[in-house]
This record gives structure tokens, sequence and C-alpha cells, in this order.
């Protein structure tokens, strides 16, 4: 699989760990996560993906794009709003899929906005899907072009859903076992309650715990955590 950003050198890279792998698949996002893992292959308008900072959206379309065979495009704006847009997303109509992550940090540059407006029409034209993350539907992104907000709303809208208290506690054992740790299920539950609910507090969270537990050289117990403030 190769992952472009386009011709130019970019300070882009896919997140190792954002795979389907160490994705919790649950039963909100079912229909969510079928549109964004065949969505190359539909060859249609695509997925727009939205919800709060820190919910997963990045992992979501990261993994999409390590799971295609062919060449992406892979854009997340807070890395090349810099850029010339031109540049950025010269041919992208020629990629199996583009992907553009935070798509909601345009709303302060219109040049950027009628670049992607542009690519979105070129790619419509060659069959090429886009996979679109933000904080908000297309309908909230009111400074948009209106061109460009409609475009959008051509595309399958999702929310993420909030998280249930069982599937986080999952997801905390998980990113707790990918280091090694041993979290039983009344851990999780602890923590769980204790912390904001969304992958990206969960990870760094469990990151800090992981090296507490190294430099203390204890497991992660119930006890331990509440010596670490929880």
């Amino acid at each position: 699989m190769t992952v472009q950003s386009a011709q130019l050198v970019l300070p882009i890279s896919i997140d190792p760990d954002a795979t389907w792998a160490h994705w919790v698949s649950r039963l909100e996002t079912e229909h969510l996560e079928s549109a964004v893992r065949h969505v190359a292959g539909e060859r249609d308008q695509g997925v727009f993906v939205w919800g709060g900072a820190g919910e997963g959206k990045s992992h979501l379309l990261q993994a999409s794009c390590a799971g295609q065979s062919e060449s992406v495009r892979y854009i997340p704006m807070d890395a090349v709003l810099e850029y010339p847009p031109a540049a950025v997303l010269e041919a992208a109509e020629h990629e199996s899929l583009v992907v553009i992550d935070d798509i909601h940090l345009l709303s302060e540059h219109r040049i950027w906005q009628e670049g992607v407006f542009h690519c979105f029409n070129r790619c419509m034209q060659n069959s090429t899907p886009f996979l679109v993350s933000a904080r908000t539907a297309p309908s909230g992104l009111t400074s948009f072009l209106p061109d460009l907000q409609s475009r959008l709303s051509l595309l399958s809208v999702f929310k993420l859903p909030a998280w249930r208290d069982a599937d986080f506690e999952t997801l905390l054992v998980r990113l707790a076992h990918a280091r090694g740790l041993s979290f039983t299920p009344e851990v999780a539950r602890f923590l769980g309650l204790r912390i904001r609910r969304t992958p990206a507090d969960a990870e760094r969270i469990i990151r800090s715990i992981d090296q507490s537990s190294l430099v203390e050289q204890r497991a992660p117990t119930i006890p331990f955590l509440k010596t670490l403030g929880y």
C-alpha cells in the first residue's frame, strides 16, 4: 500500500497503530465501518465522518488508507495548510481514494476551499471517491463556499456515536494489552469512569500508566491507579 500526499515533501505520516486491528468495533458503528472499508471499491461519491475532537476520526481514516491495495492520497489538513493547495492536490483524481482529515480547518482559508472544490469536481469526473472527516456535519460548515458545502453534502454522512461503558472498557483493555499491561475488567471499569471517553484520551492515559508502571515496577491495579490520581 502506498500513501501519497502530493509531489511535495510534506510532514505527513500514518500512525502505525491506526489500523483495523486496533479499532474497537461497536454495534453503532457497523454501517460506518462498512462504508469506510469499502469506500474505494464503490467508486461513488464517498463518505463524510464527523464527531468531536479525539473520538477516533483520524484513526478511522488512516485505517482505511492502510487497508487499500492501491495508491491513496492522504491529506491531514493540520499538516498542509501552509502549502499551496494546487501542489498538495495535484493529480489527486488519479488515486484510488482521496482522504481529507479535519476539513473543518479550512473555515478561514478560502483558497484552500476553492482548491478542494475543484479537486472534488475532478474526482467526480474520474469516479475517484472522497473520504472526509470534520468536527461537524456538512450542514455545519457555514463558512465554507456554498458550492463546496453542497459537494460535501453529496457524500454519505456518518456521525461517530458516543461510547457506551462496555465498549470503552474494551478499548482500554485492548490498548493496555497492546503495551503488555495486564488490565482486568475491574481496572478498566474503574478507569473508564474517571477519564474523558475518547480514544485519544484513552491512548494518552494508558501510555502514561504504562510509563508509571515501569518506573514503579508495579502492576496496574486499582490501588496503584489511585496513587496516580485516578
